[in-house]
């Protein structure tokens, strides 16, 4: 099946208290969310937030309370989904359009976009659309400072939704977006009142059918560039482990994480084994540090360019693309990681791009 002709997936997260709710209810009586499957993911033994989210027209709400969808009943995910789409069938239901899955305050999300990706009858049927990460205005910073499942929440989505702004001054607000910027450079914010948005804010976050505005889905142009080294021989496998091994005492940023994003350029066509070898080798070494990918790649040997999408160790099937998606040429891979320095993926692709490294052993 085409990736287009998958059912679009909205992971909204954001921390305890930052108004998930609140917007939910906003947003499934909206018509752009007519035939959702909204999925409710709560923390304890008894639910309590599907009493508060209205159910609209045509939509089905599906509670998981079992857990915290992001650990404990992930695996609980595709099972509820296949049980929603058996009763809108037998009930007579239009199929759904699209799914939006809440996940609770303490959750990071990456585990739930993993697990998209790997369950076999989810990744058949459904496909990322976009993270929408919800944050407190009035208790952002502080929660940032003090919690690592937010900077991790923030760092990973497509758009971040500013929610009690009312409740701040302008020094106070303008000084949690400056924050968030750092965390997370390309992220679209907005404020939101009330939980009143916009569905088509919401949703839509991810690459158009037949790679129609791939840039605005990459937005490159936002991070820190990074190349490939000139004039530097290629690393010594020695050199590669040193890199690639993790350090006992890291440095923390102020938010206790090294939440790092970079767009790693490469101007000439990238050889098919080169790609593969790089990324392999570069997501089981370093992939739970990875916590998201994106690119655009010109491969040699192909005139239309590919989107990538990768969660960890895991990679989304490739999509082609138009040729006019990648005008000049270049290659850009977006990397936002925890605490992955750039050298350590520049040098592995030098190792790999090389042509003595096709006669070297990988490293182990």
């Amino acid at each position: 099946m085409h990736d287009a002709d998958l059912t679009p997936v909205t992971v909204l997260t954001g921390f305890l208290g930052s108004g998930k709710t609140t917007l939910l209810n906003h947003l499934v009586r909206q018509p752009a969310m007519r035939d959702s499957l909204v999925v409710i993911n709560e923390f304890g033994d008894i639910g309590l937030d599907h009493r508060l989210v209205a159910k609209g027209d045509e939509h089905s709400v599906v509670e998981m309370s079992s857990g915290c969808l992001c650990c404990t009943i992930r695996g609980d995910l595709s099972r509820s989904v296949q049980q929603a789409r058996e009763a809108i069938e037998r009930e007579g239901g239009r199929p759904i359009s699209r799914m939006l899955i809440e996940t609770t305050g303490l959750a990071d999300p990456a585990p739930i976009l993993h697990t998209l990706m790997t369950d076999h009858w989810l990744a058949q049927r459904f496909r990322l659309d976009g993270v929408v990460c919800l944050v407190d205005a009035a208790n952002g910073l502080s929660t940032l400072n003090a919690h690592r499942e937010s900077q991790r929440q923030a760092a990973i989505a497509d758009r971040l939704l500013l929610t009690k702004t009312d409740l701040v001054d302008e020094e106070q607000l303008s000084r949690l977006a400056c924050q968030l910027a750092t965390i997370n450079p390309a992220a679209e914010q907005l404020q939101v009142r009330h939980g009143e948005l916009a569905a088509e804010h919401v949703i839509g976050g991810g690459l158009p059918a037949q790679g129609r505005r791939a840039d605005h889905w990459l937005r490159a142009a936002s991070y820190a560039q990074v190349s490939p080294p000139a004039g530097i021989s290629p690393p010594t496998q020695g050199a590669l482990i040193s890199m690639m091994t993790p350090d006992s005492s890291p440095t923390l940023t102020r938010h206790g994480e090294q939440i790092r994003s970079f767009c790693f350029t490469v101007e000439h066509l990238i050889e098919p084994e080169v790609l593969e070898d790089w990324l392999d080798l570069l997501m089981s070494l370093l992939g739970e540090k990875i916590l998201r990918v994106k690119a655009i790649v010109k491969i040699a040997g192909r005139e239309q360019p590919l989107a990538l999408h990768g969660v960890q160790n895991i990679f989304h099937p490739p999509v082609t693309l138009p040729t006019e998606a990648c005008p000049d040429g270049v290659s850009r891979f977006v990397f936002i990681t925890n605490g992955v320095a750039p050298e350590a993926v520049t040098r592995l692709f030098e190792y790999f791009q090389a042509p003595q490294s096709q006669e070297v052993s990988r490293p182990s």
